[in-house]
């Protein structure tokens, strides 16, 4: 299913980068020195070849003590850490910007993240563990605000026993291997109800035919045709549904791209979808482009009750913050039909990207 995919594809790049935590080698044999001669810091493989620049006291040769190290290559900064070094190495509380944009905060011991330790990496993505030699251990905390979250098992990935809660709403406990929800396990749908089986690689308990490949993208035509002529033109496109179309009013396929968010739902279960498809909102973001001039991308996400009523817009990005507001306001009176999980009606969320231009 595209949902797993698309989760374990950016898990595993974070998963990378933490792999890199475990190339330091303060504490090994061969260790390398940059710096000046008698002040003399560790230089770790991420930074080989790097010029240190270390704003702090010196003892017996190393940097020692608190203060600040600066890397750079070619005379622009790349990684910087801040807190005390022993003998030129990391040592007791610490911060480190890496030249990826992460973030690495916590007690180090001889130049590695050593017990309670938080990673923030450059999207925003938190995980939150203890460390052992700069390798997280044990139960780890693994998400961001507005985004899918997991806490427990871990060994490069969730391992063991976890919980991933999806921010579209609904969750997945049970055992994990290799980043894949594999063994038994229970969906926790949005509405309480719970769904207990076996899973196999997958959050479905049915095997998922392939995404149908979208070959022909939708438009919606102008209301009107120019003046002295009778041929509509195009008012938006590149829709993977027939955008004047309900939800039941899609093919079984279209369907299938529509649920490809909500990785709880099964076979028979339904997210919330526009009333009126999304010809409605669409012609919306139309008037908010003529009336603001709003151009740029708007992605919000609205959360729908169980009664189909929109409750909160969570406005990610918009072209300014006044046409964010008017289309917040828009997505606010938008009816939807509600979502069902397991024959039951269930609050979720909805997720909207919308490119706003003018037409050439």
């Amino acid at each position: 299913m595209l949902q797993l995919k698309t989760l374990q594809k950016n898990m595993r790049k974070h998963f990378a980068l933490i792999g890199l935590l475990y190339l330091s080698s303060a504490g090994a044999a061969g260790i390398t020195y940059a710096g000046k001669a008698d002040c003399r810091v560790v230089e770790h493989a991420r930074v080989t070849g790097h010029t240190a620049y270390w704003n702090g006291a010196c003892s017996d040769g190393y940097a020692s003590g608190p203060g600040a190290l600066q890397w750079s290559k070619d005379g622009k900064p790349t990684e910087r850490y801040e807190g005390a070094l022993s003998k030129g190495a990391p040592e007791g509380a610490g911060i480190s910007q890496w030249a990826d944009g992460s973030l690495h905060e916590g007690n180090y011991r001889d130049g590695m993240l050593q017990g309670p330790a938080v990673v923030i990496f450059k999207d925003g993505k938190k995980l939150e563990s203890n460390f052992e030699q700069d390798k997280p251990v044990g139960n780890v905390k693994f998400g961001s605000p507005g985004d899918d979250q997991y806490e427990g098992g871990w060994q490069d990935g969730p391992e063991g026993h976890g919980t991933m809660t999806f921010f579209m709403g609904g969750a997945y406990r049970g055992q994990w291997s290799k980043g894949r929800p594999v063994g038994n396990g229970e969906i926790l749908y949005p509405n309480g109800r719970v769904l207990t089986g076996r899973f196999n690689g997958s959050f479905h308990l049915t095997a998922q035919p392939e995404l149908p490949v979208v070959s022909n993208l939708y438009t919606i035509k102008e209301q009107s045709a120019a003046i002295g002529s009778n041929i509509r033109g195009t008012a938006s496109g590149g829709f993977d549904v027939p955008p004047e179309k309900s939800y039941a009013q899609l093919t079984p396929e279209q369907q299938q791209l529509v649920k490809r968010d909500y990785a709880v739902l099964q076979d028979d279960d339904v997210p919330p979808y526009p009333e009126k498809g999304i010809l409605e909102i669409s012609r919306a973001m139309q008037s908010l482009i003529s009336y603001k001039d709003a151009i740029g991308e708007l992605h919000v996400n609205v959360g729908v009750d169980e009664q189909g009523l929109a409750q909160n817009v969570t406005l990610l990005k918009s072209p300014d913050s006044e046409s964010g507001k008017l289309a917040a306001a828009m997505f606010m009176h938008l009816r939807f039909t509600p979502g069902r999980c397991a024959g039951q009606p269930c609050a979720m969320v909805v997720p909207f990207r919308f490119t706003l231009r003018y037409k050439k």
